[in-house]
Order: structure tokens, then sequence, then C-alpha cells
């Protein structure tokens, strides 16, 4: 057998070794604990790393090096707080080693606590569970992610504050980011290949950017006008969003879902809008919560609040009749969107917005114009639009004009650049128009299913009589919806004696 031979032999039994102490690991993270003997053997070749004797200082490095995990706590109170530099040097080389080694042992050890009944000293582990659960398919995603030190770095830091959790995602993404496009270097450095995002790793920094809040989070350099969408829309992760039988589908849609709808940065918030659009995201129930927190929020671009808009409308159609009623009236009761306002406690407060931005220039030109004009379609010109559509009414009745050459035909979508109010009276007219009609629908409202409608007959009454037949007792049957009149109470009035007849003498 030659030398190479020998060492893929050795390498392949090591390996062998390794997956049977992980398939005979222990769910008890008791049992991880190091032996009193290990621990002082540990320390005894620790001493020996400061020795005068370059032979025996390299020997008890190795020692140590053997040891693995059960070396770890003594290096890593060695490369820290030790006296003796040499030993700093040297426990601090060993440490990394010995960490990954104590990692990976109580990841295996976790992996074997299928019924979750033990407590794990992992990081980020307890709030994993709690938004995750603790079943099989939770508990193989959260190993996958510690194979990862960025990883295991940013959910250590996520357990300590919000402030030190913000600034580990920022490190985090702006590294995935450099690693995606390829790392430059300054003065004519050959840039690495670039090299795309595990499922892991943007699961992780998904889950850790749901829980801490948008404020805590450095937008410095890119990151002022990128997110984390940047990394959703890669391969590994839409082929795991739209195929049920990829490994993690199920726990990485909820990853997903509870990311979508933590979003409140105005500024992400615009550029992540066209996203929600499309598949798979336009699928989760939160990206309509999130459009509906996009139109109302001030601070988003005008542009993305428009577009919000059209795609709630685009998709629900008449489901957003009351939304957009409150966008055109400039406030909301917060008790209709519990999905917006989850911990509102008083329902009946009314939440104000802003309605008057313009969310889109249109340029049209007339026949025999030399030159077209440009008109704005403020966010209020949208919902009224949408809702003289939706109930099938003429735009120009409302003082709308529309694009020259176009009608929009009653069903089918209406789009921005499509109709604009051309000057602030048109606007006001509609406006007001449009007020008199729901006055005119709260006094006059449509008839009730079971009421008869003017064109049909008047359905008989019970007993077969006619409405205005007289009733016994008197009086005539009431009309629908009108009340009836109180008799007046008779009175006796007296009668007078009759005429005497005249004497006709004959003649």
């Amino acid at each position: 057998m030659n030398r190479i031979a020998a060492v893929l032999f050795a390498c392949g039994m090591a390996a062998v070794v390794q997956a049977g102490a992980a398939r005979a690991a222990s769910p008890d993270p008791k049992d991880l604990a190091v032996p009193p003997q290990e621990l002082s053997k540990a320390r005894a070749l620790l001493q020996k790393l400061g020795s005068d004797s370059y032979r025996d200082r390299e020997e008890a490095q190795a020692e140590l090096a053997k040891m693995g995990r059960l070396a770890k706590g003594v290096l890593a109170e060695a490369a820290t707080a030790g006296d003796d530099p040499e030993i700093r040097l040297r426990a601090a080389r060993l440490l990394p080693k010995a960490s990954a080694a104590d990692l990976k042992a109580r990841i295996d050890t976790f992996l074997e606590d299928k019924e979750g009944k033990f407590e794990h000293d992992l990081p980020g582990l307890k709030v994993f569970r709690a938004k995750l659960g603790a079943g099989d398919k939770s508990r193989a995603l959260y190993a996958e992610i510690l194979k990862s030190p960025y990883n295991l770095e940013l959910f250590a830091a996520i357990e300590k504050g919000n402030t030190e959790g913000g600034r580990a995602i920022g490190d985090r993404r702006n590294n995935m980011w450099m690693d995606m496009n390829g790392q430059r270097f300054p003065g004519g450095g050959r840039p690495t290949a670039p090299r795309q995002p595990t499922l892991a790793d943007i699961a992780a920094v998904l889950f850790a950017e749901a829980l801490v809040p948008s404020d805590n989070i450095p937008k410095a350099g890119q990151w002022a006008y990128m997110n984390s969408g940047q990394f959703l829309q890669q391969s590994s992760s839409i082929n795991a969003l739209n195929s049920p039988d990829q490994p993690h589908h199920a726990v990485y849609r909820t990853i997903v879902a509870s990311w979508i709808g933590s979003r409140t940065d105005a500024m992400e918030m615009s550029n992540i809008v066209y996203m929600l659009n499309n598949a798979p995201f336009a699928s989760f129930k939160e990206s309509q919560t999130l459009l509906r927190r996009i139109v109302l929020t001030d601070g988003v671009q005008l542009w993305a609040r428009g577009q919000a808009l059209n795609m709630l409308v685009q998709k629900n159609g008449k489901e957003e009749t009351k939304f957009l009623r409150g966008v055109l009236k400039n406030e909301l009761r917060a008790g209709d969107y519990p999905d917006l306002y989850p911990d509102e406690k008083d329902p009946n407060r009314k939440v104000p917005l802003s309605n008057e931005g313009v969310v889109q220039q249109v340029f049209w030109q007339k026949p025999g114009q030399l030159q077209g004009q440009q008109h704005s379609i403020q966010l209020r010109d949208a919902a009224l639009a949408f809702l003289l559509h939706q109930e099938k009414l003429n735009l120009r009745d409302f003082g709308f004009e529309t694009q020259p050459g176009f009608n929009p035909p009653p069903g089918q979508p209406l789009y921005f650049g499509q109709y604009a109010f051309t000057t602030e009276d048109q606007r006001s007219f509609g406006m007001v128009k449009w007020g008199w009609k729901l006055m005119k629908d709260s006094i006059s409202p449509p008839a009730k299913a079971d009421e008869p409608k003017k064109d049909e007959p008047k359905k008989p009454n019970p007993e077969g009589d006619d409405s205005t037949k007289p009733r016994p007792g008197g009086g005539v049957r009431p009309l629908p919806g009108v009340k009836p009149i109180r008799p007046l109470p008779a009175v006796d009035l007296p009668v007078p004696a009759p005429a005497p007849k005249p004497d006709v003498e004959k003649k």
C-alpha cells in the first residue's frame, strides 16, 4: 500500500469512527461534562507549553490537540488570562479546533434528543424553538445553520440584545453580499470567485432580522438602499420555497413569512414592493399585510405606495373596498386591521395617513396638440379611480380624463397612466361628487334581497286582499317602509232637525 492509499484509508477509518460516535451520542448534555482526570491532564499539559525545552512545548501542544474538546475550557481560560505569553499564544492556536470539536459534540447531542427532553447550551436555540417548534424538521435546519461559524456568531449576538444583534446582522449580510459578488481588493488584487449563499445562511439572517427591529441594524454603504430581499431571491431560496420535497421547505417558509410580516423600515419596504407581487412571495398572507403597511407608511417612496395599492386591488378586487375608502378619507379604523395593529388596545382609534402625495406622473399628447402635457396622479386619485371602476361608474363623470382613445372597460384591470385629473378644479369636483354619492347611498340604500323591486308586481298579503283594501277596524294597510298614520278619534256631531216642508196650495 503506497503512502497516498494509506492516508486515504486512515482518513476513511477516521470518518467511520466519527460517524459511529455521532450515532452513539447521548441525548443528555450532562454526558458531555469533562471528567476531572481529563481536566487535570489538560492543565498539566498547559503548563508544559511554557517549558524552557522546545521539545516539551511541542509535545505538550500535540497532546492538547489530541484531547480536542476535552481541553477547550482550559485553553479558553489560558488564551485570555494566562501570564506567560508563550502559553497564551499556543493556547490561542489550539482553541479554534477544540471549540469546533466541542460544538460538534453539542450538536450531535442535540440531534439525538429527538423528543426535546433536555436543555442544550447552543446559541439562539431557545428562541429558535419558541418560534419554530422542537420537531425534527426544525431541529435539522438549526443544526445546518450552526455548521457555519459566522451563523454561530450571529446567533450568539442576538442573545445579547438588539444592539449587538443589529451590528452582527449588518456584518453578516454585508459579508454574504461580498461573497455573492466576489471580494475585490484594493491595489489591483485578484478578486475572489463569487459564491452563492446556502439556504442555511439565508435562513439564519432572515430569522435574526425578524427578531431585531430594523432601527437597530446599521444601514451604511449599499445597505442604505439594499436589504435581505436580495438573498430571498437567490436560487437556493426560491427552490426551497417552491418545492415541498426540498429539505427544510416547511420550516424555511415559516421563517420567510415571519420576515415579511416584520418589515417596518421605509426604505426597505420601498425596495421590496415589487418582490411581494411575484411568485412565490405573493402566496404569503403576510405579503398582503405588508402591502397595506407600505401604503400607509410615511417615508416610503410615493411610487412604491402607489404600486402597493395597485397590487392589492388587482389581487383582491372588491375585498379592498373598505381599505380604499379609508385611504380616500385619509384615516382608518385600527380595529378593522388587526394584522396591521396587533397590539392595539382601542379598536376605534382613527389612524391618520397622508393621501395627497404624487404616486405617478402621466404624459399625454392629445390630437391636434403640438406638445403633450404632464399630469400628476395622487394616492387619493388612485383610490377614487379604483372605487369608481369597481362600481362600474364612468371615470369621466367624476372629472377624470383618460388617455386619448382609451375608455376603461368595466370588469377589466385599471392601471396607472390610464387616467388623471388634469386640473385641481376637476379633482375637487370628483371628490365632492363622490361624497354626494356616499351621502345619497346612506340615505337611500339599495333594496334588500327580500324587498320587491320597483319594477316587480306587489305581492298580495297573507289574507289575499290588496294592500289598499280597508282593514278590519278601519284604516288601510300601510305601504312597506311607510309609517302608518294614526286615525283621529271619533266625534259625535249634533244632527240638525229636518227642515219643514213648504205648503203648496192647490190652484
